[in-house]
Parts: C-alpha cells; sequence; structure tokens
C-alpha cells in the first residue's frame, strides 16, 4: 500500500515483454466447452472422489440421508423432498462434510510432517483456486470441488497449503519441500489441472 506509483510503471514497465508473451499464449488458446448444464434429477451422473456416481433419489419420510458410494459408482439421496433445489442443497452441504472430515484426516499429518500449524481453516466455493492460504496469518482455505476428486488430491493441496506456512513463494525452496515429502506432486497437480483453470496459489 505505500508504494509508489513510479515504482509500480517502473515495475510494470521491466515485466511488459513476459505480460505481452503472457496476453498472447492466453488469447491463442482455444475457448473453453462449455459447461454442462447440473439439473440435480436420478440418473444424472456426480463426481465424488475420483469416481462418476450415478444420482440415485428415494422418497422416504425421516431425515434426509446422502450416501456416497464410490465403489458401486452411485451417489443416494433419501429424502421427503426431492425438487432438484433440495437435492441440490443436500448435495453440497454432503460435499462440505465429506471434506472436512478429510481435513480433518490430513491437517493434523501435514502440520506433524512440516512442524507448522493453521490458525483458521476454512472451506469454500472457489472458482479459480484449489486452495489459498495466507501466511501470515496462517488462514488455509479449501476449495469445495477438493471432493470430487482422488484422495491424493486433496492430501496434495493440503502439503501445499501448509507448506506457504515455511516459504510463501512458490520458488525453488518451496518446491524441495514437497519434493521430500511427496515426490510425484508433479504428477497429482498435473492430474488437478488438467481439465480445468484452476490453480494453486
Amino acid at each position: 500500500m505505500r508504494t509508489s506509483e513510479a515504482y509500480i510503471a517502473r515495475f510494470i514497465h521491466s515485466k511488459a515483454s513476459w505480460i505481452h508473451k503472457q496476453q498472447t499464449r492466453i488469447a491463442a488458446a482455444p475457448p473453453r466447452p462449455p459447461q454442462p448444464t447440473i439439473s440435480y434429477t436420478a440418473g444424472e451422473q456426480h463426481r465424488f472422489q475420483g469416481e462418476h456416481c450415478v444420482l440415485q433419489l428415494e422418497q422416504i419420510a425421516g431425515r434426509p440421508r446422502v450416501i456416497f458410494q464410490p465403489a458401486d459408482r452411485t451417489v443416494s439421496i433419501q429424502a421427503r423432498d426431492l425438487r432438484p433445489e433440495t437435492v441440490e442443497r443436500l448435495l453440497k452441504r454432503a460435499y462440505r462434510q465429506e471434506l472436512q472430515s478429510l481435513l480433518d484426516q490430513y491437517i493434523p499429518q501435514w502440520q506433524s510432517a512440516l512442524d507448522v500449524k493453521a490458525d483458521t481453516i476454512r472451506i469454500r466455493a472457489m472458482k479459480r483456486k484449489w486452495g489459498a492460504c495466507r501466511p501470515r496469518i496462517a488462514d488455509l482455505v479449501f476449495n469445495l470441488e477438493l471432493i470430487k476428486y482422488p484422495l491424493i488430491c486433496t492430501s496434495y493441496v493440503v502439503l501445499h497449503e501448509l507448506a506457504h506456512l515455511i516459504e510463501a513463494s512458490h520458488n525453488a525452496r518451496f518446491q524441495a519441500i514437497l519434493t521430500e515429502h511427496m515426490p510425484d506432486w508433479r504428477e497429482v497437480e498435473a492430474m488437478l489441472n488438467a481439465s480445468t483453470a484452476e490453480r494453486l496459489a
């Protein structure tokens, strides 16, 4: 905030070649295909822990339940109200609970391995990031969409964000930390980024 406009202008000018190169690359990239419309009706496929699960709906009188069965590639929602908006709400709430359960498992493991401690852990629906970390206040945020990917992906994003408590940037030191604790992290990151514009920060 205290940086002068003159300094900012000099910095941007010094990076002009890189900026133009990135603008050209982005402009030449093929347009993204339109996302399929989600209707939250029976027979539709929804991802869970790397599997495409068929949505099954069952009307019951009791409390609503969401049952994930990735081995059978099904997700069952049992509720009195099976309108699409209710099914969407129940599914997203279940996704959040499942991801929280994974974070409760992976965060203590990686905190111990890295000898760091996060003060705040949050889950959010994010469009452009799998996770985020504010090292100064040890605040970590994880994308709700992670629950749709294989377990190793969530484990990696937890490692990635906690590693920022040691090194804030994505420099060689940061990458060395990842390699020490998860030698195949590049393959996992490629899996996450293969079909999306999301990125780690």
